[in-house]
């Protein structure tokens, strides 16, 4: 059986970088294989075509096996994106008096609402690169599609939790209404539905329990 593009899938992956250093996984026992300590989320929903991964590697996805190791590469440019000079910009020291760290070449912080790496701190003026850490990089993944989604439960537990990072949500589905039990604000609910019928034309209604006031 292969998969189609609009397809719910539970994919099981490992992206390394050319040097053979793991970027991402959900694989617990490559995890520990690979003497990884932190915190391995192996529950990971996609739908095929939607870019909840990165797009070389959901283009490549869709008509392939379910149950199949497969392996591919994926471009800069279909991956993270080049790196961009542009988005290197320099501050002065005094932004970031009274912080709880001393700015210091690789720190990873935020500014202004953007994640940015330290890469020099000189003069006075701290240099920030706002690329993702991954851009100019290609990409290498091994994955395995472990089975498709039919359940319209389990399809939007698995957006809530792959693309809205809520983890293990308590979700009910009757006559294709599905009710989310946790506290998000009332006025969040809308942009939540509008994600999620976007990717689900059979979900009818979509309600949010317990809302925080």
């Amino acid at each position: 059986m292969n998969t189609t593009k609009g397809d719910f899938v539970e994919i099981k992956y490992v992206g390394r970088l050319d040097d053979g250093s793991i970027f991402d996984l959900n694989d617990a026992e490559v995890a520990k294989q690979e003497k990884i300590k932190a915190h391995i989320h192996d529950h990971t929903i996609i739908c095929l075509g939607s870019k909840d991964v990165v797009q070389g590697l959901d283009d490549y996805l869709i008509g392939k096996e379910i149950g199949k190791k497969l392996t591919t590469s994926v471009s800069t440019e279909q991956g993270f994106g080049k790196r961009n000079a542009k988005l290197f910009k320099t501050f002065s020291l005094s932004k970031f008096k009274g912080q709880e760290f001393k700015p210091l070449p690789g720190i990873a912080i935020e500014v202004d609402g953007a994640q940015a790496v330290i890469k020099s701190v000189s003069g006075g003026r701290v240099l920030l690169d706002f690329n993702h850490p991954l851009a100019g990089k290609q990409l290498h993944y091994e994955v395995t599609i472990t089975r498709k989604i039919d359940s319209l439960k389990e399809k939007v537990s698995g957006i809530l939790e792959t693309n809205l990072h809520i983890h293990q949500p308590k979700v009910e589905e009757k006559d294709g209404t599905v009710t989310l039990e946790a506290q998000i604000p009332k006025e969040m609910q809308p942009v939540f539905e509008t994600e999620l019928k976007k990717r689900i034309p059979e979900l009818k209604a979509f309600v949010i329990e317990n809302l925080r006031k």
